[in-house]
């Protein structure tokens, strides 16, 4: 099991963060047994929709997620 995060971009691909830190704006998605099972949990949890390779959409197609694991979320 490993822990994954969506992390939240803007309408323009960009990461979006917080402006005092700096710190990437993420939320919690749980643990997974893959990838796969993270995406379609983030999916549920955030109403999104999965354009690929762990982009989420958003309804309101202003922004998205970038679902992650835990090592990937600490290079961004």
């Amino acid at each position: 099991m490993m822990r994954f995060f969506a992390v939240v971009i803007c309408a323009d691909g960009g990461i979006v963060r917080n402006e005092q830190t700096g710190e990437v704006m993420n939320m919690e998605v749980g643990e997974c047994s893959s990838r796969n099972e993270a995406i379609d949990q983030a999916c549920h949890m955030f109403e999104c929709r999965h354009v690929r390779n762990g982009v989420l959409r958003r309804n309101s197609n202003a922004g998205g997620l970038l679902v992650v694991d835990a090592q990937e979320l600490v290079t961004i």
